[in-house]
Order: structure tokens, then C-alpha cells, then sequence
């Protein structure tokens, strides 16, 4: 280990980001750039150590005490915050895994800069949060994971090569391998060898023909995954592995009726195969499949909310300016309808556009039953307004992939939609009980998700998401005696109106909602509590207002979003 003279890019360090210039020249004076050897110990388990360590150069490799996981980091990743912060002695020792460089932060200076600098306290804050999330939350792996291709042709190959690059560059220590001729003894020696050797949170990444691969979906576990065509997949025996899907070409009507899958572009897999850099804006949509593979997908979960849950816009353009990616989409109700419409579109802004037009006209023509069966307004009206805005697409046309949550009252049970028509899902997820009439899709007889799940992040759980963001939206109730005075006059004044009803309903609805959706909220890695006026969870009128509660909300926490984003986006683990 030496010295080396200080030349930090900390204004491009997450751990950095928004923190004033001032404050970082003040980190620059305190310092330290460290080179290592491939092989140096840097920190050693069960020692202590009051110092943060960034990476800037090379990759080292972390082996957690008690032969837990092993784990390469790579630029921009830190170690060492955990003791730096608390005194306590390491918990891992870190090994240069080839030469490497990193500037190193002590303690007492990481307090000081923490407390003059709200900004750098929030992120150092996010940074451990994260940390202390993922150590409770996912049990550590044990052994490296396998991901199984099948090959038919040289343009499977340079996928499997385009694949590699991306893998190796989000999760360092991956390898592939093609096993010709269906050489599936040797084919599962690899696996095996790779279970006793590989990096805890890399991927092998194998490639071989359709029977090869029949034979070797033995050798994999629940942890690992098939990618394989639609085509293929009936052909190949059942397996613990997740099975992610995609396609080569343009859907056809059967597989316009089945679950989102990637579609892989040619252009895109020449590109990636003969660069030696990955680039999340060169090969977006590869990105996307590499990402899920290792676990790193960014997954938003959307809270009911009625009228209110218009303000997930708001926060879907707030992200979407900012450039952040969205690559799993889930919601019930209300938010639901608005996953379903992003989705559709592929923005925000076009999403909000024509849902405010529908909504206005919503507004002026309700289709209200004078002698309702099951609902107030009638069935044919929310059709006529759901297929205006989705017209005949289904879920593998969507722009990315969406799940919506409803609940069937034939069977008593939660339903997830994610595959068929889309107006019909969105009819269903958004069926207030009395309100809007059930939809009958199948066997099912659905109504609005809320009855079964107010904040379906358990959907970001199932898909592997590696980052959880969840939007909840909830009234704001007054704090004082005053205003709770004001709020009960006024609420008491609609009770007594003609169909008074609907205030003390909805009224219900809206509390069970809030109080259900905060404690699912706490599933997710990051939460947005958006507030909004009370009584104004119905109102329709309003929608451009909730909108706009949404935006301000996620501004206010958008230097948080980006440090929690950076840190699953940027190459090594997190």
C-alpha cells in the first residue's frame, strides 16, 4: 500500500452528490489517496477501523466473517462506513482483487463534514440505510448463481457474448461459457465448479442446445434463471429456476396475449458484443435484461388512492426528467390504472395528458344508474373510458412490464394481473365496490385491488427488483384543535347533503387505505408519502392539483432517489 498524490472526482461520486462546492474542498484538504496490490489486505475482519474507503481504481473483494458470501466491488463502491460511523471493528475483510485505488475519509472528519452539510448527511444516511437493509432483508447467498441459454444459432452466441459483457460489468467475476455439442457432463462439472469457486454475486452464464439444456435445468436451483424464447420454453422440462423470457421478432396474436418479455434488438447485441464498454444509454433494452438478471432492476410500486392517486404522475415525470430508469411498474386501484397508463405510453407526461382529458370528461357525463344493479355508475361507461384510453393493447405490447392487483369475489381471493388485455385489467384494478360495477375476466368476477393489497410491494419482491421505491399517497389530517374543529364542521355539512353516504364511505375508504399502505411501505428500500388535502381523495376536478402534489414531493426527495438509484445502477455490487 502506498501514497499516492490526491486527484479525487468527488463531484461525480454519488456519495457527493448535491454537496456544495465549499464542502468539498474542505473534504479535498482531509483526503487520502491509497493504492493497493492485487493481494494487499485492506481491512481485516474482527480489527477496528475508523476510516471510509471509496473506490477509484481496480476492484477488491469483500469476504464477510464466518465464510458468509463473497463479494467483488468495483468504482464508485465504498467500504468500511459501517465501523467508520459506529467504532465497532469490521465486520468483512477486504482483499485488493487486482491493483486498485481509493481515496480514504476518517471519521472524524466524516462527522464533521456530516454535520455542516445536510447534503452529504443524507447520503452518507441513504448509504447506510441501504447497507443495513440489504444485511437484514436478503439472506446472503450461498453459492454464486448460474443463468442458462439455450443455443440454436452463431446470433444465440453473440447474445450469450453481449450478455457476458453486461453481466461482468454490473456483477465483476462473471463468466460464460458455450458447451458445443451438447456436452452436458461437462456442461454440469462447469456448474458444480463454479458453485465451490465463484464470486458469491456473480453469474455464470451458459449457453448450449435445447437437449443439453433439458439435461442441465437439474443442476439449477430457485437462485438461478433460464433465459429462453416462448417458443422454446414448452419444449424444456420443469425447473426451479426463474424462467425470464424474450423474443427475436414481432409478436404474434397468441404471444400478444401472454406476460411482457424482452425484446432484444439486433442492433443492439452487435453493438454490445464488439464494445468493450457497457453503456446503459447505448443498449438500453439489454441493460434492462442484464440488469435483471443480476438482481437489479428498478421496481415502483403505486398506493390506491382514488382521485388521489393521480399525484403518482407526479411522481413518474419527476423520475422520468431526471433521467432515472423505471423497469417494473406495479400498483392497485388508482395507482393500478396509472401504472397501467405509463406503461402504455412510455411517459409520464403523455400519460397525465390523456388521463385529465378522460378524467374531465368523466366528470361531465358520469353514466350514473338511477336504479343501479351492482354499481352507481354503469359498466358500459367505464368501458367506453378504459378502452378510449388503452384501445385493444395487451401486456406484451406494453413499453416496459406492468402488474396491477385486483380482487375476486368469486373466489375470495388476490389476483395479479399481467397478461391479456389491458383496458379490462385496468377496468378491474379500479372497480370501487358499489361504485364501479365488477369485471368479469375469465372464471374471475374482479373489483378494485384495494380490498386485497393498498400497496402491492410484495410485486417487486417476487420479480427480483434490486431497488423498491414505493409511492403512497395520504390525506393530510389537521394536528391542531382548531383545524380538527373545521375539518369536522365541514364533513358533517356533507353528510348532510343528498347522498351523504359517499363522503362517510369514501371518508372510511381512504383512512383503511392509508393505514394498510404505510405498513406495506415499509417492505420497500425507499418510500414517498405524498401528501393531500382531506376530502379531496374523490375529487376528480382536481386531478392537474394531485399531479402537482406528486412532483413536489418527489423533488423534495429527488437528491435521495438518486443517491439510492446510483447506488444499484453503478458497476460492482452495492
Amino acid at each position: 500500500m502506498a501514497e499516492v498524490p490526491l486527484n479525487p472526482s468527488l463531484v461525480l461520486h454519488p456519495l457527493f452528490a448535491d454537496v456544495s462546492a465549499a464542502a468539498l474542498a474542505q473534504v479535498e484538504q482531509h483526503l487520502q489517496m491509497r493504492r493497493f496490490e492485487a493481494g494487499d489486505i485492506i481491512l481485516r475482519a474482527g480489527v477496528e477501523s475508523a476510516e471510509l474507503f471509496g473506490l477509484v481504481e481496480g476492484a477488491v473483494r469483500v469476504e464477510l466473517a464466518g465464510g458468509g458470501r463473497r463479494v467483488l466491488l468495483v468504482p464508485p463502491q465504498c467500504f468500511g462506513e459501517l465501523s467508520a460511523l459506529t467504532g465497532d471493528p469490521v465486520s468483512a475483510t477486504v482483499v485488493a482483487q487486482r491493483d486498485a485505488q481509493a481515496w480514504v475519509l476518517s471519521a472524524p472528519v466524516l462527522f464533521q463534514v456530516m454535520a455542516q452539510e445536510a447534503a452529504f448527511f443524507r447520503n452518507v444516511a441513504t448509504l447506510l440505510g441501504m447497507r443495513l437493509r440489504e444485511r437484514t432483508r436478503r439472506a446472503p447467498a450461498n453459492r454464486p448463481r448460474a443463468v442458462l441459454v439455450p443455443i440454436h444459432d452463431d446470433g444465440d452466441r453473440l447474445l450469450l457474448a453481449a450478455l457476458a459483457r453486461g453481466l461482468r460489468h454490473y456483477a465483476p467475476g462473471s463468466e460464460h461459457d458455450d458447451v458445443s455439442g451438447d456436452d452436458t457432463a461437462s456442461g454440469a462439472q462447469r456448474i458444480r465448479r463454479w458453485r465451490d469457486d465463484g464470486p458469491g454475486d456473480a453469474l455464470l452464464l451458459v449457453g448450449t442446445g435445447l437437449a443439453g439444456c433439458a439435461s442441465l435445468l437439474a443442476e439449477l436451483d430457485a437462485d438461478d434463471a433460464l433465459l429462453v424464447t416462448a417458443d422454446d420454453l414448452p419444449g424444456l422440462p420443469d425447473t426451479l429456476a426463474a424462467p425470464v423470457i424474450w423474443r427475436r421478432g414481432a409478436l404474434t396474436e397468441q404471444t400478444a396475449m401472454q406476460r411482457w418479455c424482452h425484446a432484444l434488438p439486433r442492433d443492439e447485441i452487435e453493438a454490445a458484443a464488439s464494445c468493450n464498454d457497457w453503456s446503459r444509454a447505448r443498449q438500453p433494452v439489454l441493460d434492462h435484461l442484464v440488469r435483471r438478471l443480476c438482481g437489479r432492476e428498478v421496481g415502483v410500486a403505486m398506493s390506491v388512492g382514488a382521485a388521489a392517486g393521480l399525484a403518482h404522475l407526479g411522481v413518474l415525470e419527476v423520475l422520468e426528467d431526471d433521467g432515472l430508469p423505471i423497469d417494473f411498474i406495479c400498483g392497485s386501484s388508482m395507482g393500478g390504472a396509472v401504472a397501467l397508463a405509463f406503461a402504455r405510453f412510455g411517459s409520464a407526461r403523455a400519460a397525465s395528458e390523456v388521463i385529465l382529458r378522460l378524467v374531465a370528461d368523466f366528470a361531465r357525463s358520469k353514466g350514473v344508474q338511477w336504479l343501479p344493479r351492482a354499481s352507481f355508475v354503469a359498466a358500459s361507461r367505464m368501458a367506453t373510458l378504459t378502452r378510449q384510453l388503452f384501445g385493444d393493447a395487451t401486456f406484451a405490447q406494453m413499453r416496459l412490464p406492468v402488474a396491477v392487483v385486483a380482487a375476486d369475489l368469486a373466489m375470495g381471493k388476490r389476483v395479479v394481473l399481467d397478461s391479456g388485455v389491458v383496458a379490462l385489467a385496468a377496468q378491474a384494478t379500479s372497480a370501487i365496490p358499489g361504485v364501479f360495477a365488477p369485471v368479469r375476466i375469465g372464471d374471475a368476477v374482479l373489483v378494485d385491488g384495494a380490498v386485497v393489497a393498498r400497496l402491492p410491494v410484495d410485486l417487486l419482491d417476487s420479480r427480483g427488483c434490486g431497488f423498491k421505491l414505493a409511492a403512497l399517497v395520504r390525506p393530510t389530517y389537521p394536528q391542531e384543535a382548531p383545524g380538527a374543529a373545521r375539518a369536522a364542521d365541514r364533513l358533517e355539512q356533507r353528510l348532510h347533503r343528498p347522498f351523504g353516504l359517499r363522503a362517510a364511505m369514501g371518508g372510511a375508504w381512504r383512512l383503511q387505505g392509508w393505514w394498510d399502505s404505510a405498513a406495506q411501505a415499509g417492505r420497500a428500500d425507499l418510500s414517498l408519502t405524498v401528501p393531500i388535502p382531506v376530502g379531496e381523495g374523490f375529487n376528480f376536478a382536481a386531478g392537474e392539483a394531485m399531479i402537482d402534489c406528486g412532483r413536489r414531493t418527489a423533488r423534495e426527495r429527488l437528491p435521495q432517489i438518486r443517491l439510492a438509484m446510483q447506488q444499484v445502477l453503478a458497476p460492482g455490487v452495492p
